[in-house]
């Protein structure tokens, strides 16, 4: 463990609040990123952000120092991930006909006309649609993996599971990504 996450947890243990904005400022931007990458909304991110920086100061004293900070942050960020992942399904109502829309707007463009950046759009769009039909543990392996560059190794320890358990997840994420872009 670095010795300045050290130093800025015991601070935060001895009631010392401003150590805790300091712990923000230093993971603040990778937490919202992950968050970001996580949920592809700003509005979600950040609240996925503050649920994580909320969980993270409630759970410190729990802390122990087994590994970094950060990867306890990992751990929890994805945690909240997933609750938010099973919690959209459990609510998701696709209104009628919204799906057959995007499809026929897409149809109807002429793809040598379009431009690059709407292209860029519509394939965001089909991506995003495929990855919200993964489970939620492997929408998460498959983001640390391709998005976030993380080691299965890493992964693993993230979330608190065997590396066969992330292969797992990540092939499965893989094959049913493969089947439906491949449907686009």
């Amino acid at each position: 463990m670095q010795k300045e996450d050290q130093e800025l947890i015991e601070k935060i243990l001895n009631g010392d609040k401003m150590a805790f904005k300091g712990l923000m400022e230093r993971y603040g931007e990778k937490v919202m990123g992950l968050a970001y990458h996580f949920t592809r909304n700003p509005q979600d991110a950040e609240d996925l952000y503050q649920e994580t920086f909320l969980k993270v100061y409630l759970n410190l004293p729990n802390f122990r120092f087994e590994c970094e900070l950060f990867t306890w942050i990992y751990r929890i960020i994805a945690n909240q991930a997933f609750n938010l992942y099973n919690k959209r399904k459990r609510m998701q109502v696709m209104e009628p006909g919204e799906e057959e829309y995007l499809w026929e707007t897409i149809a109807d463009e002429d793809a040598a006309e379009a431009d690059q950046e709407t292209i860029n759009l519509v394939l965001r769009q089909q991506i995003d649609g495929a990855l919200r039909q993964l489970s939620a543990q492997q929408r998460v392996v498959f983001i640390l993996k391709h998005l976030e560059g993380k080691k299965l190794k890493e992964i693993a320890a993230i979330l608190d599971c065997n590396e066969g358990t992330v292969k797992r997840y990540l092939f499965r994420a893989t094959r049913k990504l493969q089947t439906l872009l491949a449907a686009c």
